[in-house]
């Protein structure tokens, strides 16, 4: 099934114009499958457009089985779950239910906004800072997920979402 799927009259054959079958590809597939299958691990090292990423969701998806994946940059995971799943879901005509998943850091934390916005009326206030602020709570009451990632007018690497000092407790 899996080489079926892997091969240039394949599923992916059909569904990518231009699509070359790779044995190292279809190798980390194969490798992919048999963890599954035998409820096993696997580690796999290859480098930048080898084909990793079909090469893993092909294989989860066809097993029926809850498959976690989780990626090493917000970038891969925007790409893995925007563009590349609903590609092998309709490849491979896969119904069953996908998610993405963010810890809470991702999320507008209302409590903090409203922290922020008193704590950017000092007297040494920065403003850029306050401009952001003003322009994420505006975001907010338009947002229905609250995913900070949506939220396009701040850079992911602004001031406004880096972690807040732990309280210091003195004795």
């Amino acid at each position: 099934m899996i080489s079926k799927t892997f091969s240039s009259d394949g599923a992916l054959g059909k569904a990518i114009p231009g699509f070359q079958p790779r044995q190292a590809q279809l190798d980390m597939a194969e490798a992919v499958h048999k963890a599954i299958k035998d409820e096993g691990q696997l580690v796999v090292e290859a480098g930048t457009g080898t084909g990793k990423t079909f090469a893993y969701l092909v294989p989860a998806l066809l097993s029926g089985k809850k498959t976690i994946i989780s990626t090493g940059s917000k970038n891969l995971q925007e790409q893995l779950y925007h563009r590349d799943l609903p590609l092998m879901t309709s490849a491979l005509g896969f119904y069953g239910q996908v998610a993405l998943l963010k810890g809470r850091a991702n999320y507008l934390c209302l409590d903090r906004l409203s922290r922020q916005m008193l704590e950017s009326h000092g007297h040494h206030a920065d403003p850029t800072l306050l401009s952001q602020l003003v322009k994420v709570r505006s975001w907010a009451s338009e947002t229905k997920t609250g995913d900070l990632g949506d939220c396009e007018e701040i850079a992911e690497d602004s001031l406004l979402f880096r972690p807040l000092p732990l309280p210091t407790i003195t004795a």
